[in-house]
């Protein structure tokens, strides 16, 4: 059965076939982001599969410069590319308890966290 895909592509070089299959969120972000400890450029590629909640990367944070060009076909094709991480919400929503414990637990001992995520 033929599903809605994402055929992803930087600089004419294919990074990743992705697609959800019947129900979920696909998305493609590319994210510029700047502050005081700097600036980075990247590209994403994830989804939500529905109704297992699952959640599957096939690009995370990958680096881009200044006159990169990302492109995004949508297709419809048969299958996709493996994601190369995946994790159930009961995962992800445990990774989460664990980061936030951590910030409550450091905040507590007087510990600055570099990262907040």
């Amino acid at each position: 059965m033929a599903m809605r895909a994402f055929e992803v592509y930087v600089n004419d070089r294919k990074i990743c076939l992705a697609g959800i299959g019947e129900a979920g969120v696909l998305s493609a972000i590319v994210n510029w982001v700047a502050g005081s400890s700097g600036e980075d450029l990247f590209l994403s590629v994830s989804g939500l599969i529905n109704p297992a909640s699952e959640h599957v990367s096939w690009v995370q944070q990958k680096p881009f410069a200044v006159g990169d060009e990302m492109k995004v076909r949508v297709v419809e094709v048969e299958s996709v590319d493996e994601p190369r991480r995946s994790t159930s919400e009961e995962a992800a929503k445990a990774i989460e308890d664990q980061k936030d414990y951590a910030r409550k637990l450091a905040k507590r001992l007087g510990i600055g966290l570099e990262s907040e995520r």
